[in-house]
């Protein structure tokens, strides 16, 4: 009967791929442990097995090849069977050899401790903070003597030049996604586990036995491909490796370390192109390896709709009477998106992957600015008003409206037109939800960090109302002045991991502010998702007719609990953006309690609303945070046409315009009457 086919094909994969390329906690590939009729055993020895207390207790199946088996009765096996098969026996020794020399033959990894001699002598403890990180490992004689933490999903190969000894009471401890599904031992003679000892994974040992002291624990296997095995009131437990099941959309495993199948992986096809940039749903054959805790792979066909975008549509008013109401915003694509005229944005509308044409209403007395959009946080060519999305990206696009009459600003000949400049953090608590869904509130804080009063201040977000105003207005005016802080909340129920956005909205001198803030909740996983915040301020809001040089300065804080990396920032209208200060201990990390200082320079030849996007990283997730800034540019004062300035004088106009009126009449009346005398 022939067993561990797939076992010894995936073997000689590991083989090639571990001789080439160093070993890290992602790149090493575990043999495959669907076994065929091994996969249910937890020992087996060629030349017998051998029980000394009737105490043992061995969770799995027991063999031998046809050799025998002293000491055992069914009562020790409970959920499995004592077999002495010939025909199983031989294929498992085969097939179990080709797996072990490819265990011995793969590359050195890199990780932490990976030495040519492991000696874990009780140095990679949870207490000392030196865990073992999956990776290749070469062990000494005494293989281990005290307490060693495995900490990380992923592979962990150990391997011995001879024999190996684990001592008594040596223990291992499996953290953070650890299993004893991932962990070869593989041990050219003898392996010795010790009184008491406990220890994990599956064992093969070449050409000695595997002796197992009284007392010691194993979950995993032990297989001796030529002695036997001798066991001493021990407990053996057969790990519990559950082979992904395909299911709609994803190929992932029962524990629900899943990832997702999307034809922008080299994990699926379709077979076609077409059937790949189309709207779905498609159907393809998955194969795919998840990596995770109970890493294999699985092959079937699924059905499944593709990964979506995001869009994100913001409008910025400078001048006028006009409002929002007045500019609702529009992407048509494969689906359409209508902005609700009322709000600034369309709001982290999630579309399918394809092209988007971008369009807002127009109106006789504004012109429109050309779109700027930001994807995946890079700033992209907007060619005809659209933008082309890929699945997983996330866009947003800027329109700015300018009144035509002039915007008088500082140098304009007439009074100063500020601009208003605000900013909003968004943080929810808790964090994550390890647990499973539950009731999670945010905390909005809003500022205004410009230099006059704003009103009619909105907050909007996509996925949690009503947003409520707790806090703030102590002059109860209804208008964000410079020293206030408001204070907003808002509790939803999640379900699933969810990044939502909130965009905040105010007034001032007919130009409008926006500010947007995202954050992250993790469902269903004990990680905790970063945050990032970053204000944006210009050397100044206003410029005199022509332009010139503005510096903006934008400062980047870290408002969670766990330390960023690859911190970048792009700005849509000004580049590069410059490091100045702020990493106090140089650890490259963005921890909680520092600021970040950037800056960037642009000329300015008009009124100009720019983007800035802040991005960071940390436990495999991305936080953003986006800052928008509005400088006027004043535009050339009118020459002077003898008549009174716009809005002064009214009654003086029409007074005016009726003498004139009166006096052409009076005229016109002399003239006639002299004609008919």
């Amino acid at each position: 009967m022939k067993i561990f086919n797939k076992f010894s094909i995936i073997a000689l994969v590991i083989l090639f791929t571990l001789g080439l390329s160093p070993i890290t906690a992602l790149a090493v590939v575990p043999p495959d442990r669907t076994f065929g009729i091994t996969d249910t055993y937890s020992v087996y020895g060629h030349a017998g097995i051998t029980n000394a207390n009737a105490g043992t207790r061995v969770w799995g199946n027991v063999g031998d090849n046809n050799v025998g088996h002293s000491g055992f009765t069914a009562i020790q096996v409970p959920s499995g069977i004592i077999d002495v098969s010939t025909a199983n026996g031989t294929a498992i020794e085969g097939d179990a050899s080709s797996v072990y020399d490819s265990l011995m033959s793969a590359t050195q990894g890199t990780p932490a401790g990976a030495v040519a001699s492991l000696d874990l002598a009780g140095t990679h403890t949870i207490a000392n903070g030196n865990p073992v990180v999956p990776g290749v490992y070469n062990v000494g004689a005494t293989t281990l003597n005290g307490t060693v933490e495995l900490n990380g999903a992923g592979v962990y190969i150990f391997r011995s030049d001879s024999n190996s000894t684990i001592s008594s009471g040596g223990t291992m401890i499996l953290s953070n996604g650890a299993t004893p599904c991932n962990v070869f031992w593989a041990i050219p003679g003898f392996m010795t586990i010790g009184t008491g000892a406990h220890i994990d994974g599956t064992i093969i040992a070449q050409t000695g036995l595997i002796s197992i002291a009284t007392g010691a624990s194993l979950v995993g296997r032990a297989i001796s491909l030529v002695s036997q095995v001798t066991l001493d009131n021990n407990q053996i437990t057969q790990p519990t490796c559950v082979i992904p099941t395909p299911v709609n959309g994803t190929c992932g495993s029962a524990d629900g370390n899943n990832f997702i199948v999307a034809p922008t992986t080299n994990l699926c096809s379709t077979g076609s192109a077409t059937s790949v940039a189309g709207a779905g749903p498609w159907t393809w054959t998955c194969i795919g390896y998840d990596g995770g805790i109970n890493s294999s792979t699985c092959t079937a066909t699924v059905t499944a709709a593709p990964i979506p975008a995001t869009l994100t549509l913001v409008k910025t008013i400078v001048g006028g009477n006009r409002t929002f109401v007045d500019f609702p915003l529009t992407a048509t694509g494969p689906v359409t998106i209508t902005g609700d005229s009322a709000s600034p944005t369309v709001t982290s509308a999630t579309v399918p992957a394809g092209l988007y044409a971008l369009s807002e209403a127009t109106k006789y007395d504004y012109t429109a600015e050309s779109w700027s959009c930001l994807k995946n946080a890079d700033p992209v060519a907007v060619t005809g008003d659209s933008i082309a999305l890929n699945p997983g990206d996330s866009a947003i696009c800027t329109i700015q409206n300018n009144y035509i009459k002039p915007l008088l600003g500082s140098g304009g000949g007439g009074n100063i037109i500020v601009p208003p400049l605000i900013d909003v953090v968004k943080i929810p608590s808790p964090l994550a939800l390890p647990a499973g869904p539950g009731l999670v509130t945010y905390t909005y804080t809003l500022r205004n960090i410009g230099t006059v009063p704003v009103s009619n201040m909105t907050m909007i977000d996509d996925s949690c109302t009503p947003v409520k105003y707790i806090s703030g207005d102590t002059n109860s005016d209804s208008k964000l002045d410079v020293n206030e802080i408001w204070k907003y909340t808002c509790s939803s129920m999640l379900s699933t991991t969810k990044t939502n956005t909130v965009t905040a909205t105010g007034w001032a001198n007919f130009i409008s502010a926006t500010d947007i803030a995202t954050a992250t909740v993790v469902v269903g996983k004990s990680v905790v998702p970063p945050l990032i915040h970053v204000v944006k301020v210009p050397s100044s809001l206003t410029l005199p007719a022509g332009g010139g040089a503005v510096i903006y300065t934008k400062e980047v804080t870290n408002p969670g609990t766990v330390p960023l990396n690859n911190i970048t920032l792009v700005d849509d209208k000004c580049g590069p953006v410059k490091y100045i200060s702020g990493d106090t201990n140089n650890d490259s990390k963005l921890d909680p309690t520092e600021i970040w200082i950037y800056t960037c320079s642009a000329n300015l030849t008009k009124t100009t609303t720019n983007t800035v996007v802040v991005t960071g990283q940390a436990n495999g997730l991305t936080a953003r945070d986006f800052a928008i800034a509005t400088v006027v540019v004043a535009t050339p004062k009118l020459p002077n046409t003898g008549f009174p300035p716009e809005n002064k004088n009214i009654k003086w106009i029409i007074v005016m315009i009726i003498g004139i009126l009166l006096l052409t009449l009076s005229t016109t009346f002399l003239i006639f009457k002299k004609r008919t005398v």
